[in-house]
């Protein structure tokens, strides 16, 4: 087992630790009796609807990969940008902050040949417009529901707070970097500074060169595709409906749980705030961050016992799902790897 693979079974074995030691501590004095009749009740129809929903987050996303990748490949086809999606998926899953998503999508892009100023464009953008609208239905919802918040302690209050400011930041920053040239060269040579130190003298004035050059492509992609109005605002629109298909998911839990006296529009407040709130906790996955602020909020309308097992398939479908299929889907770019190193070891 490799040391990046022992480093990411480690980081789900702390995800899943730390989930079940937060569920039976939180939920010690549950009847489990109960809980095991809830699960055998549960109605898996709305269930299957809620993993629907999920899927179609995905998808959503990879369609807008797909739209802003066909600028740079044209060949890239819906497959292998839902692939890149999942991959994504996985190591948002296991780093903290959900960082290590980017990184993964810009290898394999770059692994297509695709020019690495072009593909960091072409995520950039992709990765802006996914926290604008997180931004803006976090606002819709505070709005929509800000009475709801009247029953929350002051710390969920003040964690949301955090993430809120957090993406606007992120936001501020990336369209900085896209702008801005001199900033993200700035950004870059600071970064080289300790990598040079180990390079020798000769080649690190052309390695300089090539990142100026990098540099410059990136920012020429990002100034074109943001000029590009019409593929934006597509975009936006897909993103949308994205997040309100993820948002709808624990709509879905309750409703496979018989419990029909909740809202579509409280649910989907509630998670929105659960979203924001565990965005800012770094664990992998905003691992109890999440359980904290799900338990927090959707006790105000479920019994201790629908609780637990609500929590339990939220987390199923909307984290772990993402963690097995994202593993799933990295196996055929393993495969496609190690048959185009033979292609060139045979020449």
């Amino acid at each position: 087992m490799g040391k990046n693979t022992s480093r990411h079974v480690l980081s789900i074995l702390l995800v899943v630790a730390i989930s079940v030691g937060f569920i039976f501590f939180q939920f010690r004095n549950v009847k489990w009796n109960v809980v095991f009749d809830v699960l055998k009740n549960v109605n898996l129809i709305y269930i299957g609807l809620a993993c629907l929903a999920m899927f179609l987050y995905w998808w959503l996303e990879a369609v807008v990969l797909q739209r802003f990748g066909k600028q740079a490949d044209p060949t890239l086809k819906m497959g292998t940008s839902f692939r890149i999606t999942m991959v994504g998926q996985f190591f948002n899953s296991v780093t903290p902050f959900a960082s290590g998503g980017q990184p993964a999508q810009l290898y394999l892009l770059t692994r297509r040949g695709i020019d690495i100023g072009l593909a960091s464009s072409v995520l950039l953008i992709k990765f802006i417009i996914y926290q604008a609208m997180i931004v803006a239905t976090f606002i819709f919802f505070l709005i929509v529901g800000f009475p709801l918040l009247g029953h929350t302690t002051f710390e969920i209050k003040y964690l949301i707070l955090i993430g809120f400011v957090i993406n606007l930041g992120v936001i501020v920053g990336l369209v900085t970097v896209a702008k801005s040239e001199r900033v993200a060269a700035a950004i870059v040579h600071v970064l080289l500074k300790p990598v040079l130190l180990f390079v020798k003298k000769e080649r690190r004035e052309g390695i300089r060169e090539n990142a100026d050059s990098k540099i410059a492509s990136f920012h020429e992609e990002s100034v074109r595709f943001s000029g590009n109005t019409r593929l934006i605002w597509e975009c936006v629109f897909y993103t949308t409906v994205q997040l309100l298909f993820y948002l709808s998911i624990p709509y879905f839990v309750l409703l496979s749980l018989e419990v029909t006296d909740v809202s579509l529009m409280t649910t989907m407040t509630y998670h929105a705030f659960v979203m924001k709130l565990s965005s800012s906790i770094p664990t992998p996955g905003g691992t109890g961050g999440a359980e904290y602020s799900f338990t927090s909020f959707f006790e105000m309308v479920l019994s201790p016992e629908k609780l637990v097992m609500a929590l339990i398939l939220w987390r199923l479908i909307t984290y772990y799902s993402c963690t097995i299929f994202g593993a799933i889907a990295m196996i055929p770019f393993k495969r496609k790897k190690s048959k185009k190193r033979l292609g060139q070891n045979s020449r």
